[in-house]
């Protein structure tokens, strides 16, 4: 199997597992906002992210919210949108980063950034989107919910799926180069467990704060 054929092998069996993950595990957790549902599939695209770059974060972005628009989803383009917009702005940034100095400080910094492009677009395209597919919901109303709902909500969401990739990336890798499935440059850095506990410990911290809220 040669590189091109190794690497598209890798991403389509990551959009399956992606997909998977997003149909399976749904949680609802913000109070008065009932239509939005946590799920890991975020946690998939960003390790794609990581492994081969921002584009082929974006090509998994989209090609899973098609996925999901033509079998299970009821929201249709709009649906597709939102969802592929949600991937990438938190994948894309980060693999960016990663490219650039592939070390866990690199994918610390990867993730961070792309919390802090994901939380803003989110928000924005909520307030833009949420009145057009939602019946009876005023742009007023989705206002008001900004603040208190929608920024916590993808926050929580954006960080806790970050927080999951430090811990999974360095095992993951290495099971897909035994498999030979991926073949990427080495990193310029030992992957630190100490971080990899830190990034655990967020998230058992961001899962109790999911169920008390």
């Amino acid at each position: 199997m040669n590189g091109k054929t190794r690497h598209l092998t890798t991403m389509a069996m990551l959009v399956a597992l992606a997909y998977i993950v997003g149909f399976f595990i749904r949680i609802r957790f913000m109070p008065g906002a009932q239509f939005l549902t946590y799920d890991p599939k975020d946690i998939i695209i960003v390790l794609g992210g990581l492994m081969f770059g921002p584009l082929s974060a974006l090509i998994m972005s989209v090609s899973l919210a098609f996925l999901e628009m033509i079998t299970h989803s009821d929201s249709g383009p709009i649906g597709m949108l939102m969802n592929a917009l949600g991937s990438a702005a938190l994948a894309c940034p980060a693999a960016f980063v990663y490219q650039q100095r592939r070390t866990m400080v690199g994918a610390i910094s990867g993730i961070v950034v792309g919390i802090l492009v994901v939380v803003p677009t989110m928000l924005l395209w909520n307030y833009i989107m949420v009145p057009i597919y939602m019946t009876g919901v005023t742009r007023e109303a989705v206002t008001g919910m900004l603040v208190p709902i929608f920024l916590p909500f993808n926050l929580i969401k954006a960080s806790l799926n970050g927080a999951v990739v430090l811990i999974i990336y360095k095992p993951i890798t290495d099971a897909l180069k035994a498999a030979r499935l991926l073949d990427t440059p080495k990193s310029k850095g030992k992957w630190h467990w100490g971080l990899m506990l830190t990034a655990a410990f967020i998230v058992l911290s961001l899962i109790l704060l999911m169920i008390v809220m």
